[in-house]
């Protein structure tokens, strides 16, 4: 009984690996192409979701307040919203993290 046990016990967790791994969200880099004319010049921001799923859990992001859906291009960011301390400005309009100004575009806007 104890062996029978054990083996369901294991199939459990094993079940459960399989099941948290497919839930688990591609974390690599997120390109923001540009929808607007007149910024082709200008690079589209690219987002280091495996950076930020490091440092966070998904629903620190991934909430109403935040706005980001948990589904790629549902957001439509602009810096306007940033500078109003939505989506990426929640965190980059103060603290925690580097501010968005002139002069840390290229930390997001890179080729």
């Amino acid at each position: 009984m104890k062996t029978l046990l054990l083996q369901f016990m294991a199939a459990l967790m094993l079940f459960g690996m399989a099941v948290g791994a497919l839930a688990e969200p591609v974390l690599g880099d997120i390109t923001f192409e540009r929808k607007t004319k007149g910024d082709e010049d200008f690079p589209p921001a690219i987002f280091s979701h495996w950076n930020h799923r490091v440092k966070f859990k998904c629903y620190v992001c991934h909430n109403k307040t935040m706005g980001f859906e948990m589904k790629a291009g549902s957001a439509q960011i602009t810096m306007a919203l940033i500078d109003q301390k939505k989506f990426c400005g929640a965190c980059h309009k103060g603290l925690p993290a580097f501010p968005v100004n002139f002069d840390t575009c290229s930390r997001c806007h890179h080729k």
